[in-house]
């Protein structure tokens, strides 16, 4: 599964390798298209794993630019959701996918630049507050990835 178009996490995510906090529009993308510099892009955003690309048969109504929602899975046993600030009620896919990562075993973490508290399921048997330590210090790992 390709993005086809879904540029979201251009605009979602913090990219700090290009100088991009979360909720600003990459300066290297094309709102829509894609990536303009995708064949020379760092590494960093060559490795990014959204959930939607990786699920075989993901309704197109899960790609994120559909449901507001990037999910991508940190670590073993947890997916992080970013959602989409403009977003005041989540859709039914999103919550079905979250009930299909829990009935997996997964904790599913969702949060974006506006939540203070991020939400949490968790199936992992340690506390909210583990679960999100866990979170922050996989996302600082993903940050360094190249």
């Amino acid at each position: 599964m390709n993005c086809d178009g879904c540029t979201m996490c251009c605009n979602l995510l913090h990219i700090p390798w290009m100088d991009s906090p979360a909720g600003e529009w990459c300066k290297h993308c094309d709102v829509d298209k894609g990536c303009k510099i995708y064949n020379t892009s760092p590494k960093k955003c060559l490795n990014f794993n959204c959930a939607y690309k990786q699920m075989e048969k993901a309704s197109i109504n899960l790609r994120p630019d559909k449901c507001s929602v990037i999910f991508e899975k940190i670590g073993d046993r947890i997916f992080i959701g970013t959602v989409d600030p403009k977003v005041t009620k989540l859709q039914e896919i999103v919550f079905r996918q979250i009930d299909a990562f829990l009935a997996e075993g997964f904790s599913v973490v969702l949060f974006n630049q506006k939540i203070k508290e991020p939400l949490i399921y968790n199936t992992l048997g340690i506390t909210q507050d583990e679960v999100w330590k866990i979170v922050q210090m996989e996302a600082q790992k993903l940050d360094d990835r190249s």
